[in-house]
């Protein structure tokens, strides 16, 4: 039995795992359980999950979803394991997502598996990304994405009146507070902190007020400024991406070039 579990990025909110299973892990016999709730998503291979509620064909094409201490069974049908991206929220941000309230039950998901759309595979691949890249606030705010496209049904209606006031007044909130900071190391947890409010709601209301995310929002206001610093840098480009919160001088040629569609030396 071989099951390797790679821990690819972990904060207060959101812990992501690479776990790779071979063929001989889970012999179908033997009954497993999470100590907390997950979700996982496919990247290659196939499993059979069998629990009490029915037998389960997870592949590339599927979510899976993990509630706490419930039991299953797990084998591999076919040749060659399965590879999946774990993701692991904190409880309060389950239980948002799921429009539960506290204490209701410890049963967070509703479903055993779900089939991925295309929104879902991208954002997948985007959070995959986030984490190469060592960008702390993508990867929270794609998996917090990920989690609403996965436990709601439908997609959010725009909200009217009263509350699309106060999706604004946060919305303009977080502008203000991701100008004072966005060259520093800015997670969504330390935006939420000072806002008073969950990540998740953070996240919903940034985008039903914007139609854009929080990311989208604080890479844009970098790339703004790099324009205007870079010809004071002209040689030092791997200082101003450290100085204006990039990970590295590749991440940041890579995210302005894919913005202004040209280089950052071009413009020295």
């Amino acid at each position: 039995m071989s099951r390797q579990v790679q821990t690819l990025f972990a904060s207060p909110l959101v812990t992501v795992e690479d776990v790779v299973c071979t063929a001989d892990c889970g012999d179908g016999r033997h009954e497993e359980y999470c100590s907390i709730a997950t979700l996982a998503l496919v990247r290659s291979g196939a499993f059979v999950r069998r629990d009490r509620m029915g037998r389960h064909v997870a592949d590339a094409t599927r979510v899976v979803f993990f509630n706490p201490a419930e039991p299953y069974m797990v084998d591999h049908p076919l040749p060659g394991g399965d590879r999946c991206t774990a993701l692991r929220f904190e409880p309060r941000t389950l239980h948002e997502s799921a429009r539960q309230p506290r204490g209701a039950s410890s049963r967070v998901f509703a479903r055993a598996s779900l089939i991925g759309d295309a929104e879902m595979h991208l954002s997948h691949r985007t959070l995959l990304q986030a984490v190469r890249m060592q960008d702390p606030m993508g990867v929270e705010e794609t998996a917090l994405r990920l989690l609403q496209l996965c436990t709601q049904d439908e997609p959010d209606a725009q909200p009217g009146g009263a509350a699309a006031r106060r999706a604004a007044v946060l919305a303009a909130d977080a502008q203000v507070l991701i100008a004072s900071l966005f060259s520093e190391r800015v997670t969504l947890e330390m935006l939420a902190q000072q806002l008073d409010v969950s990540p998740f709601r953070l996240c919903r209301a940034f985008r039903q007020a914007t139609g854009g995310t929080l990311h989208e929002h604080l890479t844009r206001l970098r790339l703004a400024a790099a324009l205007e610093k870079l010809p004071l840098y002209r040689d030092r480009l791997t200082a101003l991406a450290f100085d204006l919160g990039f990970s590295s001088h590749s991440h940041f040629s890579y995210v302005f070039r894919g913005y202004f569609g040209r280089a950052p030396s071009a413009f020295v």
